[in-house]
């Protein structure tokens, strides 16, 4: 990778402590001569082109923030641990300072996250989307009442559920909301979309990893969902109201996110510390 000379800081204000370090961050590049360009997840609107690398201070959230704007710019992103588990950032704070020479002169590797392209249908016509996601959608109900989807995989039809929601994730998701769902650990380089239902009243439905190469579609069926508000939510960031006929549709994003690492960077070392991953 090339010397970074410029950089969008993507950062969370309402951070305290993300906020700070952004600032140290900020001064630092800047005294090493780096051109810096400066994002809040706050805003609604970024503006991300033109720039070497970003540079996300703060959790998971800024990270997914980050993925959905810099996405078809070619604009590799660094997350820096400034949150709580920060799963999707590639390095702490206190590591990113030790290597911050290495950094700029370009000697973190490149390492790619596969993306779903989700949108809405009513009536056989697209009314939302398409939007990147690089954690997962879910399909839930903000009240205590099950509700019935009917799930179709490319010509074939897959199940219909019954319960309080479903998740669909990447692999990168697979460690996020799927996981606390009792969803399997997937490796991030792996080709698939895992479906994971939340509280189903059928004990038999069980999570399932199927291929990206097929279209994921599920349909809000109507009945109880009638009565009730359902909301599509992607990444927990963007959301839309469903309604009963609505279909989700779900194919594989045709870019991938570019995540910067360390050369050291090992995704088992991440779970077992960061997941305490395999201790008794």
């Amino acid at each position: 990778m090339k010397r970074i000379k410029s950089v969008i800081l993507f950062y969370n204000s309402h951070r305290q402590k993300a906020l700070a370090f952004a600032a140290l961050i900020e001064k630092r590049l800047k005294s090493a001569g780096v051109k810096v360009r400066k994002a809040c997840v706050n805003d609604p609107y970024c503006e991300s082109k033109g720039a070497d690398a970003g540079v996300t201070v703060g959790g998971d959230g800024t990270v997914l923030y980050a993925a959905r704007h810099v996405l078809g710019r070619n604009i590799p992103v660094l997350g820096i641990n400034a949150g709580g588990l920060g799963f999707l950032s590639g390095i702490e704070q206190k590591e990113f300072l030790k290597n911050f020479r290495v950094f700029l002169n370009g000697g973190f590797k490149k390492i790619t996250r596969s993306l779903l392209s989700v949108s809405v249908t009513r009536r056989g016509k697209a009314i939302f989307g398409p939007i990147p996601a690089l954690n997962d959608c879910v399909i839930r109900s903000p009240e205590a009442r099950a509700f019935s989807l009917r799930a179709s995989f490319g010509r074939e039809f897959l199940s219909d559920y019954f319960g309080d929601g479903l998740i669909i994730s990447t692999p990168s998701g697979s460690t996020a909301y799927s996981l606390a769902a009792s969803g399997p650990i997937v490796m991030p380089d792996l080709e698939v979309f895992l479906l994971s239902p939340i509280c189903p009243h059928t004990l038999t439905h069980r999570p399932i990893a199927l291929s990206a190469a097929e279209e994921l579609k599920v349909t809000v069926r109507a009945g109880r969902a009638g009565r009730q508000l359902l909301t599509l939510s992607i990444d927990g960031q963007e959301n839309f109201r469903l309604e009963p006929g609505d279909s989700v549709v779900v194919n594989k994003h045709p870019e991938n996110f570019q995540m910067l690492v360390p050369q050291d960077f090992s995704y088992f070392e991440i779970l077992r510390r960061k997941l305490s991953w395999g201790e008794r």
